[in-house]
């Protein structure tokens, strides 16, 4: 096979390279360059976030663990502190997910005393704390799979500092 003389080869140009380069980048973005909206300024189902029902019962188990966690440390006064810093922990965790503060209060009773109520606080945020871990799985989102198991990390942490305070 004879040999390309260096000129005849073909040379790409700086704008060539750039313009291949730019397709190149919004093939792997998946960019169709379709941006305009269906009648009705509605879009379409595709587009629509797929992690917004995961979120909204996140925020629901989130708002009843605040609830209950408030609760007990309106109630005890041995508590309060401890409440107030999971309190301060969940309505942060409940704002980095877009959701207002939790100021409702769920169903049910404190117990009578302040242990009890501690190791019901316990029980609730070991059963939040598994669900953050299961709702970090599910994410479709990487974003939030990252927000969500460190929200579980945090909630872990608390829980690890709680269990070396006295009653």
């Amino acid at each position: 096979m004879p040999a390309v003389p260096p000129r005849a080869r073909p040379t790409a140009t700086r704008r060539a390279a750039i313009a291949l380069g730019a397709a190149g980048l919004l093939a792997v973005a998946g960019c169709d360059g379709d941006d305009e909206q269906p009648a009705g300024g509605r879009t379409p189902a595709a587009h629509a976030d797929p992690d917004r029902e995961l979120v909204d019962s996140v925020l629901a188990d989130l708002a009843a663990v605040t609830g209950l966690v408030s609760r007990v440390g309106s109630r005890f006064a041995t508590l309060a502190d401890e409440m107030s810093d999971l309190r301060r922990m969940h309505n942060a965790h409940i704002r980095a997910l877009d959701g207002s503060p939790a100021k409702g209060r769920p169903a049910g009773r404190v117990p009578a005393t302040a242990s009890a109520a501690r190791t019901l606080v316990r029980r609730r945020e070991l059963s939040l704390q598994r669900r953050l871990v299961e709702a970090a799985v599910s994410a479709e989102s990487g974003t939030l799979a990252r927000l969500l198991a460190s929200m579980s990390a945090a909630v872990s942490q608390r829980l690890g500092a709680a269990a070396g305070s006295p009653t």
